[in-house]
């Protein structure tokens, strides 16, 4: 009984190393976990461009403003570029005050080869002028991000209905 028992020790722990070195082999080359970094990067992503995108204060407009620009890519970075003075001046004029936080962000689709990703996002926004008391308000969103490099922007923003 006892040569029973030092051979089926041995033999149990060279079948429990085999499975556990197989089950680790298979979760490190599994496409799961690829998307699942990837997805974790477009919520990241979203949670700091998209208050940057919500954020302004008429005092450090241009400084503001080139943040947008650097959060977002594409069509959308390009019309922004283009307006940046018009954006500039409004905040200005009217001394807006925008902050954001996000309140909750989900990744509705994702493809990794082509470096794209929409997310539905809810944002808290309080928003003054003229000096005023910071009105709240909610913003819900449809967002397209493009991967560029490491990094992911915004490339487009869609309000979904109240």
């Amino acid at each position: 009984m006892r040569t029973r028992l030092l051979v089926a020790v041995p033999v149990l722990a060279v079948v429990a190393a085999a499975w556990f070195g197989w089950s680790w082999w298979r979760a490190a080359h599994d496409d799961s976990l690829t998307r699942g970094r990837d997805r974790d990067a477009v919520l990241a992503a979203a949670t700091t461009e998209l208050v940057t995108l919500n954020t302004i204060d008429y005092r450090t407009a241009g400084a503001d403003v080139d943040r947008w620009l650097g959060a977002t890519t594409g069509q959308y970075g390009k019309n922004l570029a283009d307006d940046r003075q018009l954006q500039v001046g409004r905040a200005t004029s009217t001394k807006t005050v925008s902050t954001a936080s996000l309140r909750q962000a989900a990744v509705t689709e994702l493809d990794p080869a082509a470096g794209t990703a929409r997310v539905i996002a809810v944002l808290d926004v309080r928003v003054s002028t003229g000096g005023g008391a910071a009105v709240p308000k909610q913003a819900r969103l449809t967002v397209d991000f493009t991967r560029e490099g490491s990094a992911w922007k915004v490339g487009g923003v869609q309000a979904v209905g109240s």
